[in-house]
Order: C-alpha cells, then structure tokens, then sequence
C-alpha cells in the first residue's frame, strides 16, 4: 500500500507532466482555414484556403524577450543607417572632389590644346629664317599637350 507522501509525489509529478505538455502545445502556431465555407482551426499548414495564420498569446517573458529583440533590432537599424548616410555623405564629397579634378584637368587640355594651335599658326607666318625655332615650339607643345591630355 502506498504512503500519503508516496501518493503526494505522484500527484506532484503528474501535475508537473502536465504543465510540460501545456507549456510546450503554446509554443505552436494555429492556422485558421476555410473549408467548404466553414472556419476551422488546425496544427497544420491550410491545403489552399489559408485565411491567416494566428498565434496563441505569448507568455509575459516571451513578450518581454519579444520587446527587448525589437529594441535590438531598432537600435541595429539606427546604427546601420547612420553608417550608410556617413557611407554615402563619403561618396559624395569623393564626388564632388572627382568632379572639380575632370573639370579642372578638362581646362587645362582646352588651356593646352589652345596654345598648341597658336604655335601651330606662329609657325605657318614665321619667316624661313625663323622656322626651325617655331617648328620646335610646335613639337614641344604638341608633346606637353600629349602628356597630359591623352
């Protein structure tokens, strides 16, 4: 026969299996479907007329649990987005300072380009005894012009 503590255990014990099984049925999801026009509530996925899919509450620490991975997450996304907006501030002035380099490079070969003509021009009026310095200035604006615009 058995003894009040004995009985007690086992009383204690199959209120714990209980709580067991209890606890561990909430943590599954509930799908509401419809069939033949009717609503019903299933373990498993609906076949095709899937209305939504709803979750039994959750415990006061799985919300607190819940609240504080928002709170994680929010604060990633600020930190992420803080670092894009820096990224592409960056990127901007990279730019920006590429943009006034090509326009100055650009008024330099027009600069350039210019001064060769002219001494292209200079060497067509020279006079014969003049040419052969002319002809020279031609060739070293042409090779300046080269150098730094092609």
């Amino acid at each position: 026969m058995r003894t009040s503590t004995q009985r007690l255990a086992c009383w204690i014990s199959l209120i714990l299996l209980g709580c067991l099984c209890l606890t561990s049925f909430s943590a599954h999801a509930v799908y509401k479907c419809m069939r033949n026009g009717e609503i019903i509530y299933t373990d498993k996925a609906c076949d095709g007329g899937q209305l939504s899919l709803a979750e039994l509450p959750a415990s006061e620490s799985q919300r607190s649990n819940q609240n504080e991975s928002l709170a994680k997450d929010r604060a990633e996304i600020l930190r992420l987005q803080k670092f894009r907006e820096q990224r592409e501030r960056q990127d901007q002035q990279i730019r920006d300072l590429s943009a006034r380099g090509a326009a100055a490079r650009e008024r330099k070969c027009k600069s350039l380009a210019l001064q060769l003509r002219w001494r292209e021009e200079d060497f067509r009026q020279a006079p014969l005894h003049k040419q052969d310095k002319e002809r020279t200035r031609v060739r070293r604006a042409s090779e300046k012009y080269a150098m730094e615009c092609q």
